[in-house]
């Protein structure tokens, strides 16, 4: 009679390894936590994604423990080529640091518990499928397509819970025999984990942002190895965390009904089971109706979205932070001085429901980033950005720091008016508006503006007429002194301005006889300097771009 051992030895020859031969590869850590990412390389990298990385970073290194990469690329069929790239790319661009993974000479692993790429463990994972079959706790499965579906077709008609299980699955209570016989004529087969589970029954485990929680048990012989011989996530994850000593299991609440499924694997092993905290996935508003933020439908699920806008990385953790921490913005407030890098994160204190993906608040928040740091980081920062996406408007910022600097400075951290409480009206909520609003400063940003329908539009509603907008500049030009007080500046406008039929304010434009009121020069000297109508404080542009430049564009 053929053992089940027998039959793991017949099913895999090539193992000859056990899981205490492994475990002396992989000795406990020197300390006790261990954070991982483990991302899959199916596309571009999900905003839940950087939120759940960050997290697992923050939480190891705020005690100097380990963080580390893993791949999880089982699922050879859905992996797009250069996703793992971007995925280490985008974690550095967040600043989330890796200590283990690939990161030496010619892509090796650095750290002991690699490989850190799922598909090159292949020999680990059939080291603990051949422990469950030689322990009767999984078996061989030849089930078609055909009989899956005839098989929940039946379950559906019974009003029984769909799923290869008890005696719905073929291959479960056949003896080794049997099995032995189907492997000489049938080497395509996949291996079930044989549940121990009891639908009856429910099962109580703690999660560490989730707390204590109650759910059914579970019941199903989920596929353990698939037939081309790698694992699902399953096996794959609790081999991976074990080994690789991972303490904290930190990821998307969407894994949370398998936790049961993965307690009675950990359990079959004889393993010590690691502490599952489960985030709340980002959620978005569709039609009254909320969702989840999806990787198919909604563009801004790709993290690169957020880049093309403009938004700051800083700004998007921030962010995410609000959504995750409750107690974020508070300490924040209290702490204008520090960064979330500061802050000690706990994870039983993060949000348990799910967190709706609100535009409006990322915006304010990204706003009020670029309002908080220096005019010297932000031109940085800008400039960056341009380099990637506005290389001509980049080469003409480096070709005058000084200039756009003192353009960028206009209305930030510095007083609008003689004897007035400094002030921030916050004038950028992306690099886009930084770039918006640096394009009229230079000549050939300015040529190109003129051909857009604004400016078209901006000059077609003017009541100011050709010849009074000339008459107008020539005086104005005599007496322009752009080194007067505001005040100063804007009495000498509406002296000269009033020659022409022009009101100082509403009041006097209600007398009936003026042709206009201030706002239209106002109007007049924006559209005429910057070709649109959206500016910051008009004198202080004026100041920026100097005299030379200002009489020549009224004059143009």
């Amino acid at each position: 009679m053929t053992t089940r051992k027998e039959l793991a030895d017949i099913i895999f020859p090539e193992v000859t390894e056990t899981i205490q031969d492994l475990e002396k590869k992989y000795p406990p850590r020197s300390h006790s936590v261990c954070t991982r990412f483990a991302p899959s390389p199916t596309g571009f990298l999900h905003i839940g994604g950087v939120s759940t990385g960050f997290i697992s970073r923050k939480f190891a290194k705020q005690n100097a423990w380990t963080f580390m990469l893993r791949i999880e690329d089982t699922d050879q069929k859905r992996e797009v080529e250069g996703s793992v790239e971007l995925i280490v790319q985008y974690m550095k661009t967040f600043g989330i640091g890796i200590d283990e993974w690939s990161l030496g000479e010619n892509h090796s692993d650095v750290g002991n518990y690699g490989p850190y790429k799922q598909s090159q463990r292949k020999s680990i994972y059939k080291v603990f499928a051949k422990h469950l079959l030689a322990n009767g706790l999984a078996y061989p499965c030849w089930m078609t397509t055909e009989e899956m579906n005839a098989t929940r077709e039946l379950q559906t008609k019974s009003k029984v819970t769909p799923g290869i299980y008890w005696n719905y699955s073929v291959r479960r209570n056949k003896s080794s025999e049997e099995i032995l016989e189907k492997l000489q004529s049938d080497k395509n087969f996949v291996i079930r984990f044989r549940s121990p589970g009891d639908a009856t029954k429910r099962v109580v485990f703690d999660d560490v942002v989730k707390w204590r929680i109650e759910t059914i048990d579970n019941f199903n012989d989920i596929v353990l190895i698939k037939s081309d011989e790698l694992p699902t996530y399953h096996l794959a994850h609790i081999a991976d965390d074990h080994l690789m000593r991972t303490s904290h299991v930190i990821r998307s609440e969407e894994r949370l009904p398998s936790v049961p499924l993965h307690i009675q694997l950990f359990q079959s092993f004889g393993l010590p089971i690691p502490k599952y905290c489960h985030v709340a996935p980002l959620l978005k508003l569709d039609n009254w109706n909320k969702r989840k933020l999806s990787k198919r439908h909604d563009p801004e699920s790709d993290i690169w979205f957020f880049f093309e806008k403009g938004y700051a990385t800083q700004g998007i953790i921030e962010f995410l932070l609000t959504l995750i921490d409750p107690w974020f913005e508070e300490r924040q407030k209290a702490n204008p001085d520090k960064t979330y890098l500061d802050f000690e994160m706990k994870l039983e204190k993060m949000s348990k429901s799910w967190a709706l993906f609100d535009f409006v608040k990322l915006q304010s928040v990204n706003n009020n980033y670029l309002s908080k740091i220096s005019t010297d980081e932000l031109y940085e920062q800008s400039l960056t950005r341009a380099e990637k996406y506005r290389p001509e408007l980049a080469a003409l910022m480096k070709s005058d720091v000084s200039y756009i600097k003192a353009a960028l400075n206009i209305e930030r951290h510095t007083p609008l008016k003689t004897g007035q409480a400094a002030k921030d009206p916050k004038r950028f909520t992306t690099y886009a508006d930084v770039e918006t609003q640096l394009r009229f400063f230079f000549d050939e940003e300015r040529a190109k503006l003129i051909q857009n329908s604004e400016f078209r539009i901006q000059k077609e509603k003017s009541i100011i007429s050709k010849d009074i907008a000339k008459s107008f500049v020539d005086e104005y030009i005599q007496v322009m002194n752009l080194s007067m007080s505001v005040e100063e500046w804007f009495a000498q406008l509406k002296e000269i301005w009033k020659k022409y039929g022009f009101a100082w304010n509403n009041a006097e434009f209600k007398e009936g006889w003026y042709v206009g009121k201030i706002w239209d020069l106002a109007m007049f000297l924006r559209i005429q300097l910057c070709c649109t109508a959206q500016t910051p404080d008009l004198y202080s542009v004026m100041q920026v771009m100097g005299k030379e430049r200002v009489t020549k564009r009224l004059r143009a």
